[in-house]
């Protein structure tokens, strides 16, 4: 309390004269505005406050686990000592420390940031031929939001100038034509969705093939997020697809898919799937091979499932757009047929860490135990199926 402004006065027979004088006293810094923990989705922007009094003025740092925060594209060191993250990715997950410092001392206080799950938006192109017909540019949009029924993440997403000679056929392709579910799944226990492990800087090469014959190839190529934290995806497409009526009544089934880690930076995937047209089901089977940045490690267990349910598609031949929905999870997988005295560190790991190839021993599911795999005669082979119409009846 001593500290203030004082006048000093003097006076005599001739006159008087007075001096001002300011009296600051030194003290130590002191956090006045103290950060708050936060929890967050990956792609958002967290700012994390901090201020601090005390005389001379504290200056303002940020450190992590003991290491200087710097300024660079994603993170910024704000004039009123507050620290700006954006987008922000799983690796800001961490303790935070916001260092006051003036020559009487220091203070320091610790928060943590939690960064989740993956971007709330993506957004992209996709390019090529389909049946024979150009594309031109299509324009992916998606949202991505936890649902507030189920331990999954929804993802609702247009895809826009979609010809309307191919319109019908996309609705079957709609969970196999993005690979945004893979990416934003949500996260059951540790497994890890396409964002966490790769950052989202990642190709993805496909194959589809239809019980009916045609071949259709993909390739996924994920360029990371843009400065407002949405997923960038491109997509170039090849081949053929069955043709459908663009009045069929198309339902796409819920499905599993197995992501196996064949090597560093390297994953497979495969999955058999059943549409329905107008009562009628379709089986296709695919596959795809993943690459991305060995240094990005990889995945918690050797197998994860992906999960995809709820699945809707409509096309609008007015504005040439294609809409979907999916909820995804994705958590650790199981591998069948193993002997009762291995496990699966012994039998796989192992093997893993020695060779770059993964292999598997799994026994067949028969999808023709099923009911509604096939309208007529269900053929079983290891790893697929087959439906076969009888004499004088074609697919």
């Amino acid at each position: 309390e001593d500290a203030g402004d004082y006048k000093c006065v003097a006076s005599n027979d001739a006159g008087v004269v007075e001096r001002s004088l300011t009296l600051t006293l030194q003290s130590p810094p002191v956090i006045t505005v103290e950060p708050v923990g936060m929890v967050l989705e990956a792609g958002a922007t967290a700012v994390l406050d901090c201020q601090a009094m005390g005389e001379p003025l504290p200056t303002i740092g940020w450190s992590r686990q003991g290491q200087p925060v710097l300024d660079d594209d994603r993170v910024t060191l704000l004039p009123n000592g507050s620290l700006r993250i954006a987008p922000l990715q799983r690796e800001d997950t961490s303790e935070y420390e916001c260092v006051a410092r003036n020559l009487l001392g220091s203070v320091l206080v610790t928060v943590p940031l939690t960064v989740q799950g993956g971007p709330a938006r993506a957004k992209g192109s996709i390019i090529g031929n389909i049946n024979d017909v150009e594309f031109g540019i299509a324009f992916l949009n998606a949202t991505v939001t936890d649902s507030p029924d189920s331990d999954t993440r929804v993802i609702q997403a247009k895809i826009t100038n979609v010809p309307r000679t191919l319109g019908p056929a996309m609705r079957k392709l709609i969970s196999i034509l993005s690979p945004v579910y893979w990416t934003t799944a949500k996260e059951i226990g540790e497994a890890m969705n396409g964002f966490t492990l790769t950052d989202a800087v990642f190709k993805r090469e496909t194959q589809v093939e239809f019980a009916t014959g045609e071949i259709l190839r993909m390739t996924h190529v994920a360029r990371g997020l843009d400065a407002d934290g949405a997923l960038l995806l491109d997509v170039v497409v090849s081949g053929h697809v069955l043709q459908l009526q663009s009045v069929a009544d198309v339902s796409v089934k819920d499905y599993t898919e197995d992501y196996i880690q064949t090597g560093p930076g390297q994953l497979h995937a495969h999955s058999t799937r059943l549409f329905t047209a107008d009562g009628v089901s379709v089986p296709y089977t695919w596959n795809h091979t993943i690459t991305y940045a060995s240094t990005k490690g990889r995945m918690p267990f050797l197998v994860q499932t992906l999960r995809a349910a709820s699945i809707t598609t409509e096309y609008n031949p007015l504005q040439e757009a294609v809409a979907f929905q999916i909820q995804a999870s994705i958590a650790k997988g199981i591998v069948l047929g193993l002997p009762r005295n291995r496990t699966m560190g012994n039998l796989l790991f192992l093997q893993f860490l020695e060779s770059p190839v993964l292999v598997l021993l799994s026994t067949d599911i028969d999808e023709c135990e099923s009911r509604d795999t096939c309208q007529h005669e269900c053929r079983n082979s290891m790893g697929s199926f087959q439906c076969v119409c009888p004499a004088g009846y074609r697919l």
